[in-house]
């Protein structure tokens, strides 16, 4: 599998990376420091910096370039004859969820120090830990104040020390090396430890120092070392759990930069999979453990085609904990709370119960899991009930009177002195769809009465959005009628609800696809969430929701041009990752490579936000396999319909998880070839998969057998070249290959023994 690592200069970029596992999420800076660690299953921080310098000969070596992988982030250091390289991690598990955390409770740093003298030279580590957390100009999340002033209890045992919090003597740490320190000392805040190593001419040590931490004794902690000591097994075994990552649902297409957009949207996606002490959750502005349920809802619709078991567990979460009494879904819990308090900002109705609603049901289509469907059908009813009972005069209305939290019902719900609420057009259209799916769900668990009421109801709401809510002055919807009865013609991004939910007519859909690519909205790192042309609109204000960039709208609105405009959907797919492999990263401030950035400045571009948005990429992963590749799961069936441009003369995936199998398939040449039986706009071509193997990672391959020939699919998204085998070890076929970047070419070899022209030319994108 391609290598999707970045490579930067220390002086180009502003910070680094956010790393995660089921246990811990740690923030980095862009000399491979660590700047917080903090452990899910407690909503502790367990460490607020953990500086690492290494000197050779006394001179200190000095930050070069830092490397962004998957499991890892480094930074190489060089000096006069001496270099070294500084790697942190935190193990990592794809799934097991019921497996003990022990093995993630910890952050390791992984030195390989290298002497390219001719004399033995040694290396002086020095290590700086201080454990309460510290708020960081480097990133946009703070800290609460408890977590900053708390004191230690410092003890040297065992090679390193044993911190434990005072007061709360079970929150325990160890910090722990192969050796002991030649010189330590440490206080009620920190710990200061500096090893003295020795390497010979021309030879390499590596050597590693953990952190290992507990939130249940440091009896655990201990037993986190003895399970992670082995650093190099370890990383190594998380370089693993990360290929099987990237291995599911691979799309691949000509273009290298979606690709690798679609790669690190796995990689950040699982990143956020926590386990707290209510079960697995995501948050929406890590380190926390507030779940949000609007961001639930949409998080599903991409992590369910790569880690759908964690989805089903997210999705009972929310059902168990955050449905009130009524039926209504509360805006957030606290995960780590016994009997969680649900939050909802005193509101009838917002857009968490639709989207509950909405994300149950992909969930049930996309796995073909219809025992989940059948048990979680009564939460999905109970809140289509409530929606219905917020009806007055045919639309869904919420009656707040506050502002920000309090008084918006909308997605963009964090604007100072805002008030969105009435009929809102974006509520409204998400509860007609989420009634809609409702009443789908009931006729396939045999509820007639059910289905019919729920179909009524979603037909009778969708009638009075394209009725109600559409506006006289602009041809467009409104933004909402106040529940003072004004209408408010406001042109902005929610504008594309309707149109993604199936609800708009084909005149007002063409009118607002065309706004929304304008240039007054499209911009080359994404969609503006409010016109230019608007008396409110500013680029910055609003946490940029009246003006500025947020991808996951650039993600909405690419999805719904997909049948009209291609090209539309592949420039919407590049502007969204652009910023996460731009040139110079400090030039747009909170950026990492590889990550998505949340919000940006809607003329200058800057990324005002977290450097790695929670929701973003399995957003940006639902866009791939639904958007650029058409699939569009049922209860009943699958379809997959890609949507290319017309330079584009292929486009694959390969092991999509889906309807409980990994389904392989790709477009080549106006024909669908399929693993298994789907509906397409495509002719079809159903086929069993054989094996398939290359020398060059750089060719991506995939061999079928049809009814009457063997067929090999080779496409590269670079320049490659290479030998390409199908079938078994003793027996197959092998092809040389060579292909410019986004070629393919598909070879059909026949069955029959007669000799005969094997392949095709082949083809660009």
């Amino acid at each position: 599998m391609k290598n999707i690592q970045y490579r930067y200069h220390v002086k180009d970029l502003f910070t680094g990376s956010s790393l995660g596992n089921r246990a811990l999420f740690a923030q980095l800076d862009a000399r491979t420091d660590l700047r917080g660690l903090w452990s899910s299953g407690d909503d502790q921080f367990y460490a607020g910096q953990w500086i690492v310098e290494i000197s050779a000969r006394g001179a200190p070596l000095t930050p070069g370039e830092t490397l962004f992988e998957p499991a890892s982030q480094t930074t190489l250091l060089s000096g006069s004859a001496c270099v070294a390289e500084k790697q942190f991690f935190l193990p990592f598990a794809a799934d097991a969820p019921d497996e003990s955390p022990l093995p993630l409770r910890a952050g390791i740093y992984l030195l390989r120090l290298t002497n390219r003298g001719a004399e033995r030279t040694v290396f002086a580590v020095r290590h700086a830990l201080r454990f309460p957390a510290m708020p960081s100009d480097l990133f946009t999340k703070k800290p609460p104040v408890d977590q900053t002033e708390k004191r230690m209890i410092v003890r040297e045992a065992g090679g390193g020390c044993e911190i434990t919090t005072t007061g709360v003597p079970r929150e325990s740490r160890v910090f722990w090396s192969v050796s002991p320190p030649e010189e330590s000392s440490h206080d009620q805040y920190s710990y200061r430890g500096e090893y003295r190593l020795a390497v010979g001419p021309g030879e390499t040590l590596e050597v590693p120092f953990v952190l290992a931490v507990s939130p249940d004794g440091l009896e655990e902690a201990w037993a986190t070392v003895a399970l992670v000591r082995d650093a190099r097994t370890v990383l190594e075994q998380s370089m693993m759990q990360y290929a099987e990552i990237l291995r599911r649902t691979h799309v691949f297409t000509p273009d290298p930069v979606i690709n690798r957009g679609l790669q690190w949207a796995k990689v950040n996606t699982v990143r956020v999979q926590h386990r707290y002490r209510l079960g697995d959750g995501f948050t929406n502005d890590p380190p926390q453990d507030i779940v949000v349920i609007r961001d639930l809802g949409w998080y599903v619709l991409g992590a369910d085609y790569l880690t759908p078991e964690f989805c089903r567990r997210l999705l009972d979460l929310a059902g168990r904990f955050g449905m009130h009494e009524g039926g209504k879904l509360t805006e957030y819990i606290r995960a780590n709370e016994e009997a969680p308090e649900q939050h909802d900002y005193k509101l009838n109705i917002n857009d968490d119960t639709p989207l509950y609603i909405y994300g149950a049901f992909h969930h049930a289509a996309s796995t073909g899991d219809e025992e989940f469907l059948r048990r979680t059908y009564p939460f999905m009813r109970r809140a289509g009930e409530w929606i219905m009972a917020q009806v007055t005069g045919g639309l869904v209305r919420c009656y707040a009177d506050g502002t920000n939290v309090w008084g918006i019902c909308s997605w963009r719900n964090i604007i100072d002195g805002y008030n969105l609420t009435g009929a809102v057009t974006e509520v409204n259209a998400e509860c007609a769809y989420a009634l809609a799916l409702l009443g789908t769900a009931a006729a396939t668990l045999a509820l007639p009465d059910d289905a019919a009421r729920y179909a009524r109801a979603a037909a009778g709401l969708t009638e009075a959005i394209n009725t109600q809510l559409v506006s006289e002055t602009t041809g467009l919807y409104l933004l909402n009628i106040g529940n003072d009865g004004v209408r408010h013609h406001d042109i902005t991004g929610d504008q594309i609800f309707p149109v993604m939910l199936g609800l708009a007519p084909d005149e007002i859909r063409r009118r607002i696809l065309a706004r929304l690519t304008a240039d007054e909205f499209w911009t080359p790192y994404g969609t503006r969430t409010v016109s230019p042309q608007e008396e409110n609109y500013d680029p910055d204000f609003g946490y940029q929701l009246v003006g500025g960039v947020w991808p996951n709208l650039t993600a909405w609105t690419a999805y719904c041009v997909r049948r009209d405009d291609p090209d539309k959907l592949v420039e919407g797919m590049l502007n969204t990752y652009r910023l996460s492999e731009t040139g110079r990263p400090a030039d747009f401030v909170n950026v990492v490579p590889g990550e998505f950035p949340e919000r940006l400045h809607g003329e200058n571009y800057k990324s005002r936000g977290m450097t790695m948005s929670p929701w973003m990429p399995p957003t940006y992963l639902w866009l791939g396999v639904e958007g650029l590749l058409g699939v569009r799961p049922t209860l009943g069936g699958l379809e997959i319909s890609p949507s290319v441009p017309s330079r584009w003369r292929w486009v694959a995936v390969r092991d999509l998880r889906c309807k409980g199998e990994e389904i392989t398939a790709f477009l080549y040449d106006g024909t669908l070839y399929s693993s298994r039986p789907v509906e397409s706009a495509y002719p079809l071509r159903v086929g069993s998969l054989i094996r398939v193997a290359s020398d060059n990672v750089n060719l991506f391959a995939i061999g079928m057998m049809l009814e009457d020939d063997l067929i090999l699919f080779v496409a590269a998204d670079e320049e490659a070249g290479g030998i390409v085998h199908a079938g078994t070890p003793g027996s197959g076929i092998d092809k040389n290959v060579h292909l410019l970047a986004g070629e393919a070419v598909l070879f059909h070899v026949p069955l029959n023994p007669q000799p005969q022209a094997a392949s095709t030319a082949g083809v660009a994108p």
